[in-house]
């Protein structure tokens, strides 16, 4: 009998090495043709493995059959379960699928709500004795029990959990799953010891290992030795209970909602992930594991979050973005991306009965990043808006937010100018009877809505025009129609609800009317005008409120991408962030439903493909040991939807352009051509199923048709064109571009295009093919919103959904991380310590990974690439950093030495020379200080003098007050005393006490005297300073007469000497006349200057004239001596006078005191009238003899000229 280990070991006895295997696949490779690419470099051989007994991936059941792989899912639970455990969280069920053949990427198997026993960590081998295998440690993987040829071939996990009497999982009465430990076995049953003490008899078929306690609430399920569902389900149940609602499936992050705030978010937090202190799971974990993989491998990244409604897609979202803000921050972009949220919430989001803010949209945003790592751009992309939510929704449930928010917090002036009433007004609205959402302010909402498009940067002009075409939106579903005949014909009823939405459009009410009430239908070259039925016209008012609201929310994503597209110039890579619908499966599902999963299978093929079938398909041709792991596969799912020409799309399609198809007929349709498909299941009543990878689901044919082909009339088109408003007039446009590609393509294209608009209007697989994606599993805790129940079924219908388990399998056994030798020798082959004889990249890997002592069971050496289990890239990379960090080390010390010893040297300079500036500095300041000081030293000493002798001078006063006071009370008190003694004794008759008051009256008659006296001296200097005033006054006067007389007298001595003058003159001139008249020839010069004190007469014509005339000559000495008499008083009598003016002058200066002098001014004044009387009388006599000695020589003269004369007439 054999074993599942032993069918996989190789058949010969003696086995080859790996080498030897190398070698020979090489030379097969070598003898193909020439145009066959290279052989690959040789691995070593501690690398190159073939697969062994230690294989802890392989299947359950395997087994050969026909050179065919097959897998047989074997029997979990015996033949006669209760019909009660198909409620059980396992979802065990006694089913045998038939075997699938294999494909590339492992063998295929479906389960149908089944779970196989899964692998434990601590096998560590199968031991082959004899032809039967005997576990002596716990085996690696089984089920119940695996069979080759009908024969049991080994014991399973199962077997040793019961030899050790460990912790199962037992499946209890009330289909739950419970934790106990074995307490005995004995025959067909097994007692288990539950937690609670109680003991449980079940057969050991019903029971499943469970972890110990020592991997309760680990945070990666990887982590987990048995992986089973109630394990998954109780450590995830254990975490959310702790507040921890992320956990690690390999490389996916499954989210629990909590449905409350838990402190895991904020700053710190965000610091804590990008300093990689912190490395639980997390949003941030992923984000950052996003962030630096586009910095390192220069690879587009994206993280794809998914799950159903009310999982925390959108919340999750906005985290992520949070982050990858934080590490793209300083650049202004960030504060932008983030306030998209709000707006896409606003006009996205709605109350469901799963979530009261759930997203009925998709949408992809992409966040640019430049080399850097700064944010600079954004473009969001949008899918599948639910627009029926505009006009129609269940009960409980509310349209978008924004129309809640706008008739709420709308200011007044807004409100009147959109003609905005309360919520409840509007038919739109009011139907579902749900108007508000608990602890929620649609206020505060709008306001932060508006704050969100201005930091977007839309204008008020486009936000006026956004809020019109809401409020348009709203009043036309108060637009009401009344039947007007018996074929249901109707007419649109004049009310407020069309006036105002006509007015709001820009459109007349009665083109309103018209597009709404009518149709016009072309026969040939006529047009036929045609009134539209009650249900048609609803239809009619409806579709054109959708369209207008689809198209507005398109036109406000272009908005949006335009303002965060403005700094996209200078991007280099980008992060995308998908959040769209989760699988929905309803009581009823119509068309929605079906486009929502369509996209869900796409999503799952994409995980799949690169989680699942990528993988193994790269460990299989680049050559490693490696075992196919199985996983359940959409592709046929797939292919139902997308098989051309019998698909479900093209047969939507090709059924939507018939004009009198209907729903019923599509059913039918569908049911004929894909009722051989295995995934497809056609039912009464206009219904199909489908198989999808999530569960079946049964779809409702009504409204596919018009849904798809998602209609909207060219009398509506027409009417938004005329419209005066410039939106309505846009949203035309494009519609009628739209309609025009479609004419001018051929009928396969239009089903093309129509699938485009509708189902397949999202590009997404082509876009998320370019990039790395990291998944985000949002699962939804309970039904209830209410926060710390976790509902068992609920979380693992969701987490089949999501392929978790398959994800933990692949993630255990396979290498998630691989680089080319090249790129690794790159990265990580400075670490070598010595240098190696062979420098081919596959050698510098080898080596740096034995240097490093990594386990080589963690990693294998492919043909071209390296292969490693998951943390060993961690490892390289903390080893590659511990050497960056060293090498930063000696650099950081060698330059800050360099550094240093510069700086140093630059110190020492600038020291010497700023001690030479600062010592000149200082003398100079201090020579200014001492000059200061001395200044200011001069000035207080004068100031304090000045202050003291005031302050003294105030208190002597107030002293002396004080004294007079005191002493003048004093006297009276003492003077009353002594009066009433006097009083007493002159009544008494008594004078004891005469003396002293004998005494007191001799001295009160001295201070009389005294004061007599001093009165007395007072008069008597005011007497003499009356005196001295009267003297000062007489003096004055005299000083004043005595400068009149002197004025006087030394007129009259002016006047006098002027008579001389004039005497000598004209005595001058007649004799001048005479000699003139004597010798006439030779007077020929100016007589005039004998007036001055010199002679201008020539010598020689006076020396002529002496020589001839001798009395002549006599004559003229005269003359001369009279004139210089003459001129000398008068010199001194002007010197004189000048003297005798200044002595006055400053007598009088020092008598007023002008002039301060030590001399007696009176005695001076007595000396300087001595002195002028003195000279007076000398100057009056000489004076006088001048006179009379001229008057002598006038006499002389007189008689020459007579005798001159008298002679002269003789002759």
């Amino acid at each position: 009998m054999l074993s599942a280990a032993t069918v996989m070991a190789p058949a010969a006895a003696t086995q080859k090495s790996s080498l030897e295997v190398l070698l020979e696949t090489i030379k097969k490779r070598d003898e193909q043709p020439k145009d066959a690419p290279p052989a690959l470099p040789a691995r070593p051989t501690c690398r190159g493995r073939l697969p062994t007994t230690r294989r802890p991936s392989l299947p359950a059941g395997f087994k050969l059959e026909n050179d065919m792989a097959t897998v047989v899912a074997m029997e979990t639970v015996p033949v006669d379960k209760k019909p009660d455990v198909e409620k059980e969280i396992s979802g065990l069920e006694t089913k045998e699928d038939k075997p699938v053949k294999g494909h590339i990427f492992g063998t295929k198997r479906k389960f149908h709500n089944s779970e196989v026993l899964e692998e434990s960590p601590y096998v560590e081998s199968f031991h082959e004795r004899k032809g039967t295998t005997v576990c002596k440690d716990p085996p690696s993987v089984s089920s119940a029990s695996a069979k080759m040829n009908g024969k049991p071939a080994c014991t399973d996990v199962m077997d040793y959990v019961r030899q050790k009497k460990l912790r199962v999982w037992c499946s209890s009465p009330n289909a739950k799953w419970e934790l106990g430990q074995i307490k005995s076995i004995s025959g067909g049953d097994a007692e288990i010891l539950l937690a609670d003490g109680k003991v449980l008899t079940i057969s050991p078929e019903m029971l499943l290992p469970a972890n110990p306690d020592v991997l309760d609430g680990v945070d990666d399920l990887i982590q987990m030795s048995y992986l089973n569902e109630p394990s998954v389900l109780y450590n995830l149940q254990l975490r959310y209970s702790r507040d921890l609602i992320y956990t690690k499936a390999g490389p996916v992050l499954i989210a629990v909602n909590p449905l409350k705030e838990v402190p895991l978010y904020g700053k710190t937090s965000i610091m804590q992930y990008k300093k990689k202190t912190k490395d639980d799971p997390h949003v941030y974990a992923v984000a950052d594991l996003a962030f630096n993989e586009m910095l390192r491998d220069c690879i587009n990244q994206s993280i794809i979050i998914s799950g159903e409604s009310g999982a925390g897609k959108t919340e999750t979202a906005k985290i992520a973005m949070q982050y990858l803000a934080a590490l793209g921050g300083a650049s202004g972009m960030e504060s932008e991306v983030l306030q998209t949220n709000v707006i896409l919430e606003a006009l996205g989001n709605a109350k469901t009965s799963r979530n009261d803010n759930s997203s009925r949209f998709g949408k992809l945003i992409e966040i640019y990043f430049s080399e850097t790592g700064k944010m600079c751009g954004a473009k969001i992309q949008t899918f599948l808006l639910e627009k029926s939510r505009v006009v129609q929704r269940a009960q409980g449930e509310r349209s978008y937010h924004i129309f809640y928010q706008l008739c709420s917090g709308a200011p007044p002036f807004l409100k009147k100018k959109l003609f905005l009433k309360s919520a409840n007004d509007y038919n739109y609205l009011k139907q579902s009877n749900c108007l508000r959402i608990d602890g929620v302010n649609d206020s505060n909402k709008f306001t932060a809505l508006v704050d969100a498009l201005d930091t977007i940067q839309i204008s008020k002009e486009d936000q006026m025009k956004l809020f019109s075409m809401l409020a348009a939106v709203l009043w036309m579903g108060n637009i009401s129609f009344s039947v007007i005949d018996t074929e249901n014909h109707v007419e649109v009823v004049s009310n407020e609800g069309l006036a105002t939405a006509a007015k709001l459009l820009g459109c007349t009410s009665n083109q309103l009317v018209t597009a709404m009430s009518t149709r016009k239908i072309r026969a040939g070259n006529d047009s036929i005008i045609k009134k539209l039925t009650l249900p048609q016209a609803i239809d009619a008012r409806d579709a054109l409120a959708k369209s207008i609201y689809a198209h507005l929310f398109d036109w406000v994503v272009e908005q949006i991408n335009h303002s965060l597209g403005t700094g996209r110039q200078c991007t280099w890579r980008s992060i995308s962030i998908l959040d769209i619908y989760g699988f929905e499966c309803f009581n009823k599902n119509g068309f929605e439903q079906f486009c929502i999963n369509y996209a869900n299978e796409r999503l799952q093929q994409h995980f799949n493909r690169h989680l699942f079938k990528l993988q193994q398909e790269e460990y299989l041709e680049d050559g490693i040991d490696w075992a196919p792991v199985e996983f359940v596969d959409n592709t046929d799912c797939l292919s139902l939807f997308e098989k051309k020409p019998l698909g479900l799309l093209s047969l939507l399609d090709e059924e939507s352009t018939f004009p009198k198809a209907t729903d019923l007929s599509f059913a039918n349709k569908l049911k004929q051509q894909l009722s051989g498909n295995s995934c497809f299941k056609g039912e009464q009543e206009g219904t199909f199923k489908i198989c999808h990878y999530a569960g079946e689901v049964t779809y409702d044919t009504s409204g596919f048709l018009e849904k798809n082909r998602d209609p909207l009339h060219s009398d509506s088109i027409q009417l938004l064109s005329s419209c005066k408003c410039e939106l309505p007039k846009h949203f035309a446009s494009v519609m009628v571009a739209d309609s025009q590609n479609k004419s001018s393509q051929s009928w396969h294209s239009v089903v093309d295009t129509q699938k485009q608009s509708v189902v397949t209007k999202f590009k997404l697989m082509q876009q998320l093919e370019s990039t790395t994606p990291h998944f985000i599993r949002c699962i939804q805790p309970n039904g209830k919103q209410c926060p710390r129940l976790f509902e068992h079924d609920l979380v693992l219908h969701q987490l089949k959904c999501c392929g978790v388990l398959e994800v933990v399998r692949i993630s255990r056994t396979g290498y998630p991380t691989r680089m080319t030798h090249h790129q690794f020798a790159e990265r990580y082959g400075f670490l070598l310590l010595r240098s190696i004889a062979s420098q081919d990249p596959l050698s510098v890997s080898i080596a740096v990974l034995q240097q490093l002592n990594i386990p080589p069971e963690m990693y294998q050496v492919g043909y071209t690439k390296l292969f490693f289990r998951t943390g060993q890239i961690a490892a390289l990379e903390n080893a590659k950093r511990k050497m960056l960090h060293g090498t930063l080390c000696i650099q950081k010390h060698f330059r800050g030495l360099h550094f240093r010893q510069g700086y140093q040297g630059l110190k020492k300079g600038a020291m010497t020379l700023q001690s030479f500036i600062r010592g000149e500095r200082a003398r100079i300041h201090f020579d200014n200080v001492i000059k200061r000081w001395r200044a200011a030293v001069l000035i207080q000493k004068y100031t304090r003098r000045r202050i003291a002798a005031t302050k003294f001078n105030d208190q002597l006063k107030h002293i002396i007050l004080l004294q007079s006071v005191m002493r003048g009370c004093l006297a009276r008190t003492k003077y009353k005393c002594l009066q009433n003694e006097k009083e007493s004794k002159e009544m008494n008759g008594h004078y004891p006490h005469q003396p002293v008051i004998t005494e007191l009256e001799g001295r009160i008659s001295k201070a009389e005297a005294a004061l007599r006296d001093k009165e007395e001296e007072n008069v008597m200097l005011k007497q003499q300073l009356e005196q001295y005033e009267r003297k000062w006054s007489e003096y004055e006067a005299k000083m004043k007469s005595m400068e009149e007389a002197w004025k006087r007298q030394l007129s009259s001595l002016q006047l006098s000497l002027v008579a001389a003058k004039k005497s000598l003159v004209s005595d001058d001139m007649a004799t001048r006349t005479a000699r003139s008249d004597f010798t006439p020839a030779h007077a020929q010069y100016n007589s005039e200057d004998t007036l001055s004190t010199g002679t201008h007469t020539p010598e020689v014509i006076e020396s002529r004239h002496h020589n001839h005339h001798p009395e002549a000559k006599v004559s003229a000495g005269n003359s001369d001596r009279r004139v210089n008499a003459v001129n000398h008083l008068e010199k001194e009598f002007e010197d004189r006078r000048q003297v005798f003016e200044d002595d006055a002058g400053f007598l009088v200066a020092v008598k007023s005191g002008q002039v301060g002098s030590n001399m007696n001014p009176d005695e001076e004044l007595r000396k300087l009238k001595d002195r002028f009387a003195t000279w007076k009388k000398d100057y009056k006599s000489r004076l006088k003899e001048t006179k009379v000695n001229l008057q002598k020589v006038g006499t002389h003269d007189e008689k020459s000229r007579k005798r001159w004369w008298g002679k002269k007439s003789s002759k």
